[in-house]
């Protein structure tokens, strides 16, 4: 290999780096099924409402959606995930409305919005429409 021939990062090469920018990544299938459990137990199952930064996180449901693409048991996956969970369902909206509950300065959302954020934190299951917890607490 000459000297002309050395490998250079996208950095030394003098690339713009943005969120487009996209890498090889070689993980092994018990790599790709560690992620994915970690990403919807962060989604499904962590209680603490900060963690719905990243639950409806468009890029971690790209990230998850490329895992299942190359995931060996990734056809299993989608079927169980493309039918309704009420038990995700019932975890999110609590988690939402405790966090809606605990903002210091509340948002005002349209339904618009709340649906879009409702559809991002259900990712991979579908969701109903979101419809705001009507009872006074």
């Amino acid at each position: 290999m000459s000297s002309n021939d050395k490998q250079q990062s996208p950095e030394q090469a003098g690339e713009h780096l943005t969120e487009e920018t996209t890498q090889a990544v070689h993980l092994t299938q018990g790599e790709i099924h560690a992620i994915q459990k970690a990403l919807l137990f962060l989604k499904f199952e962590c209680e603490e409402t900060s963690s719905l930064l990243y639950a409806g996180s468009p890029l971690i449901n790209s990230a998850l959606s490329k895992l299942r693409e190359a995931d060996i048991h990734g056809d299993f996956s989608k079927q169980f995930h493309s039918r309704p969970s009420p038990h995700a369902e019932g975890f999110m909206r609590d988690k939402l409305e405790r966090s809606y509950s605990e903002e210091h300065v509340p948002h005002e959302r349209t339904e618009a919005q709340l649906n879009d954020i409702w559809q991002s934190c259900m990712f991979p299951f579908p969701a109903t429409s979101y419809k705001q917890d009507s009872d006074p607490k």
